[in-house]
């Protein structure tokens, strides 16, 4: 019996040992599959409750880096939860991460970093270069494995772009998602810059790219590379803005 028991005991030690020293890999692991493979945590470090790592999305771009910390309390009503922690640089990621049955959980994210961390997302032939600070909002957002519910909202400040290597000023451009199981609803537009942008795209759960239309409008400062781009691309309309559509 005593043996038993000394067995007993000892498994029980390599379970809590395991438990406790759980490595931080498996966020990544869990990320992957709520994000169907589109987001992914490199360079992990530290465990699973405490730990720090690479938010970065599987084209390549790093988006920031981030520590996180497991908050016990949510296991009561049966999820999983951390604290995504920063200092006040840039680039920063702050909010809660929750796993449960419903899918995994983003409350109260604040996203601040450089909007050239976006270009590797981006067809190289078209965008060369972004520049300017990109500020990303979610206060409430559900990944399932086949779709994601909620808003994100966001402002790209002093924007400036190469764009067909052609350099364009862009202000500062706002833009918004409400996405939904069905599908998402996404609308981008700026203030000052070359040219004014009103765009309105959607996106269903097929996985095809997004459709929608982008109207452009120059400002008399439009460069004239990019006029003549517009002109051969975009469809002209009565007031002289070019529209350009995505099927």
């Amino acid at each position: 019996m005593r043996t038993f028991l000394k067995i007993f005991f000892f498994l029980w030690i390599i379970i809590a040992a395991l438990i406790v020293f759980a490595p931080a890999s498996l966020l990544d692991s869990g990320l992957d599959r709520a994000s169907r493979s589109q987001w992914r945590l490199a360079e992990t470090t530290g465990t699973l409750w405490n730990g720090s790592g690479m938010l970065m999305h599987n084209q390549g771009a790093v988006l920031t880096s981030l520590r996180w910390r497991f908050e016990p309390s949510a296991l009561l009503g049966g999820a999983a939860r951390w604290q995504l922690l920063a200092d006040e640089t840039v680039p920063r990621l702050t909010g809660t991460l929750t796993f449960s049955r419903k899918g995994v959980g983003l409350e109260g994210l604040s996203l601040h970093t450089s909007a050239a961390v976006l270009q590797p997302l981006l067809p190289p032939e078209m965008v060369q270069a972004m520049e300017g600070t990109l500020i990303i909002d979610a206060p409430s957002l559900l990944l399932h494995e086949k779709s994601q519910e909620g808003q994100v909202s966001g402002r790209w400040q002093n924007a400036q772009i190469v764009f067909q290597e052609i350099p364009l000023e862009l202000g500062n451009v706002t833009f918004n998602i409400d996405s939904r199981q069905q599908g998402s609803h996404s609308t981008i537009k700026n203030e000052g810059g070359a040219v004014s942008l009103d765009g309105h795209f959607q996106t269903d759960t097929s996985g095809k790219p997004a459709r929608g239309t982008l109207k452009i409008t120059p400002h008399p400062d439009t460069p004239e590379a990019l006029l003549q781009w517009l002109s051969t691309t975009g469809q002209p309309d009565a007031q002289g803005a070019y529209i350009l559509e995505m099927k």
